[in-house]
């Protein structure tokens, strides 16, 4: 992802959503925040170490990548 957010683990992991604000804001959602308290919803950037990083083994679907928030 070509982005100029420097995301650090995050760009390559399976756990990690990209929000788009109505506004045009990006926000990364971790999805492990749904089910375990002890990882914050939206990380501070960038990310150097994470317990629950899971290294992304298949490009993300288009509709899964983004999702525009109203």
């Amino acid at each position: 992802m070509s982005s100029s957010l420097p995301e650090g683990l995050c760009d390559s992991c399976a756990w990690r959503r990209v929000i788009r604000s109505d506004r045009g804001s990006m926000f990364y959602l971790c999805e492990r925040s749904l089910t375990d308290a002890s990882y914050p919803k939206y990380p501070r950037l960038p990310v150097l170490t994470c317990r629950g990083y899971q290294r992304r083994t298949e490009p993300e679907p288009v509709g899964r990548r983004t999702r525009d928030q109203s």
